[in-house]
Formats: structure tokens, sequence, C-alpha cells
């Protein structure tokens, strides 16, 4: 089994530093470089099958990559990203004054509507889990988003599930999921070597994406 991990290319909200959650925005100009770039890097990688968020920015990222490998699509809501309840569409700073949050500080209230730590970390676990049985010896491809790579590594590494793993992925990194003696292991995180000339790597955002990254 091998599952490619993909987070989606730069998009609005992430440029405009917006916590954006379920939020559907599009990717941006630099957004579809990076898509692009990802896209070649995966055209000869041999998957069987590609799969994505439903969220725009992500589906966006996975057509460049069903572009280039002429694999259909299908969308699982168990990839989206965390959902922010209320504070979705807001800066951290203005979330941090109405609530109290800290940057990490999510899924323990008091935000309405939030989705919660525990009840995402099941729903992306239990997708994580279908994906690696259907795919147990074959190579897929998943799209998804920071906050859900996060709670990848939250699972694979046991952390109880009130705790975000704090791990940054940049736009279309590529994280490499196996399968080696009866255990999942992540042979690679966050490769984006293919990102060399789109800007991605230099950006001058980058320490506060950093930062921001569990709004992805």
């Amino acid at each position: 089994m091998t599952l490619l991990l993909v987070r989606h290319g730069e998009s609005t909200g992430n440029a405009e530093r917006l916590i954006q959650g379920w939020l559907d925005v599009p990717l941006t100009p630099l957004g579809r470089r990076q898509a692009a770039a990802v896209a070649a890097r995966l055209a000869s990688a041999g998957a069987s099958a590609l799969y994505s968020s439903p969220l725009r920015r992500a589906r966006e990222t996975a057509d460049a990559v069903a572009a280039a490998t002429g694999l259909a699509v299908v969308e699982l809501d168990a990839l989206r990203e965390y959902h922010f309840g209320e504070a979705q569409g807001l800066r951290y700073a203005d979330a941090a004054a109405r609530w109290g949050r800290a940057e990490r500080g999510w899924g323990v209230g008091p935000v309405p509507g939030e989705e919660g730590l525990p009840a995402f970390r099941a729903r992306v676990g239990a997708g994580i889990v279908e994906l690696a049985t259907r795919h147990d010896t074959d190579i897929a491809i998943a799209v998804m988003h920071g906050g859900v790579l996060g709670a990848i590594v939250a699972e694979l590494c046991a952390l109880p599930h009130d705790v975000y793993a704090q791990v940054y992925a940049a736009n279309c990194g590529l994280t490499t999921l196996v399968r080696e003696q009866g255990r999942d292991v992540i042979a690679a995180y966050n490769d984006h070597c293919h990102l060399d000339g789109t800007e991605a790597h230099v950006d001058e955002r980058a320490d506060e994406l950093r930062r921001v990254d569990r709004a992805s």
C-alpha cells in the first residue's frame, strides 16, 4: 500500500490569511502553478486512483493531477478540512479577540459550530483506514488540507484524540504513506522539491503560513 498525500495549492484564503475550514475558495495563480508542478511530479507515479476533498481549493488541485495522470477524481468527505464554525472567514487575531482562541487552541470550544478535534480525528482516521484497505496492493493519490495531514500524523503517532500534531506542510507538498510489516508508516513528509520555480519555497509569507496552517 502506498498513499501519496498532497496538500492543495495556495488558495485565496491562504493568501488573505483567513481561517478557511470549509470555506469554498479557489486557488490563486501561484496555487495553480503549484498544482501543475505536483501534477507533473505525479504523472509517472503509477497510481491507480485519485481522491480529493470536495472543497474547491483541493478539487482544483486534484483536477490538475487528473489531467496529468488520466485518473478520474473521486471526492471524499473524510478529506475535508477541519470545520472552524463561526470562526471561518475571520483572521486569527479577530477569532482570538472574540473567543480567546490561541493559534493552536482549537477543538475545545467555545467557538459556535466548531467540529471538535475528537470528531475530526475520527472522521479523518476512518477515511485513511478505508483508503489504505482499498489500496492494500497498489498506489493511490489523495488531495487534502494541512489540518487533515496533521490529523493523519496524530493518528499514526497515537496521540490523544484531543491533540493536534504540530506539523507544517507546504502548499502542494507531498507526503508518502506506506505499509511496512503490517504498520502504516510515513516514508516522506512535505517533499516539495517539485515546487522549484513556482516561488513557493521562497515565499516571504512562509513563516506566517506555518503559524496559520491549521486553517488551510
